[in-house]
């Protein structure tokens, strides 16, 4: 979304709304053992997701998806990628 040059207190209003809804979520994970498998949501869709200690895949990046535990919804903190399908 591209916003008019002259409107700056709602970019800043934008930003601060999307800077408080990531504020809030927890990253530790409280399973027992720690992080016991990863997913993600994708236009409504559940997908697997594996810990990449390379950093995260383009996919990732590119759509902003966020990995949470499939335990206790834990947001993962490092880097992760999409599973492949079989």
């Amino acid at each position: 979304m591209v916003l008019p040059e002259d409107d700056d207190e709602e970019r800043t209003t934008m930003i601060f709304r999307w800077w408080r809804r990531r504020v809030h979520v927890p990253t530790a994970c409280a399973c027992e053992p720690e992080w016991p498998g990863l997913v993600t949501e994708l236009d409504g869709h559940r997908m697997p997701a594996l810990p990449d200690p390379g950093g995260s895949g383009v996919l990732v990046l590119t759509l902003g998806l966020v990995a949470h535990c499939t335990g206790c919804s834990a947001r993962y903190p490092s880097g992760w990628r999409v599973a492949d399908r079989v």
